[in-house]
């Protein structure tokens, strides 16, 4: 049967010049424009489409791919506001609707929100911020070292609240954080530690690779090419300990620190240097 909101393989029943008519199934027959159509498929082949409501709430197909899919969770941008709800920029013609119902705060144009794909009670494709409705506090099925796709959420205290494989909330922890992270931002990571009461602790680091001595030997070695001394301290902007170690500046001081109680360096208001051994 096919899906609103998804890819499906239909079957082409007809091409003309203005598109190609596919069997929609329950939805009937579904057009697809003459410049998305492959070249080279003929009636009776079956091709891969994106079925969604245009503007006039008729059931079309497209080639291209949305940002998103129904199921899915991703950060977008708000492009309107109206008086029933937001729309969001989803990468095709019709943008995507959220309901003010299915908002944790009223959305503003220019915002980006980061929302999860539903099929209402109407069987209209909608998104909501109201993450928790689909998201879990409690993992199922993940272990240590697994590797998870992740989206990065809110910042707090103890670091940045992540989503998991679009289905748990993690933590990635302050310690854990060697590179610039930004709200909505999809990228690889580990469980680090699923916890006695499910959640989990997130690392960016496959387990086992220990990011401080590695970042250690990469100072010591930075310092060793340039006879004993670099321009960059514990006072450096971050832009530009970003882009010399790959680390945030957090992190940069905390291995300074210790390379310093080490006495391996010297940190001087020029830079550090490092300590000859005897």
């Amino acid at each position: 049967m096919a899906k609103i909101g998804q890819f499906n393989f239909l079957k082409i029943l007809q091409k003309t010049a203005r598109g190609t008519f596919l069997h929609g199934g329950n939805f009937g027959q579904v057009f697809l424009p003459a410049a998305q159509t492959p070249k080279h498929c003929e009636a009776g082949d079956k091709i891969q489409v994106f079925l969604y409501r245009d503007s006039h709430d008729e059931v079309v197909a497209t080639t291209k791919r949305p940002r998103v899919e129904l199921g899915g969770v991703a950060c977008l941008k708000v492009v309107s506001v109206s008086q029933v709800g937001a729309f969001l920029d989803w990468g095709l013609p019709k943008d995507l609707f959220v309901p003010f119902g299915q908002q944790t705060q009223r959305m503003a144009v220019g915002e980006f929100h980061i929302v999860h794909v539903y099929e209402d009670n109407t069987g209209r494709v909608c998104a909501s911020t109201k993450l928790n409705q689909v998201i879990k506090a409690e993992s199922n099925g993940l272990k240590n070292g697994d590797a998870v796709n992740l989206v990065v959420g809110d910042e707090t205290d103890l670091g940045y609240k992540m989503i998991v494989n679009k289905k748990f909330w993690g933590v990635l922890h302050n310690e854990d954080i060697f590179r610039e992270l930004r709200y909505g931002q999809s990228l690889k990571g580990f469980v680090k530690k699923v916890r006695q009461d499910k959640k989990l602790d997130i690392t960016l680091k496959q387990p086992g690779y220990s990011k401080n001595e590695s970042l250690a030997e990469k100072i010591i070695q930075k310092l060793e090419a340039n006879r004993g001394h670099s321009s960059l301290n514990d006072k450096s902007p971050p832009e530009l300990i970003y882009q010399e170690f790959g680390v945030s500046k957090k992190v940069f001081k905390a291995e300074l620190g210790a390379l310093y109680k080490q006495r391996k360096i010297v940190i001087e208001k020029s830079g550090i240097r490092l300590i000859e051994e005897k």
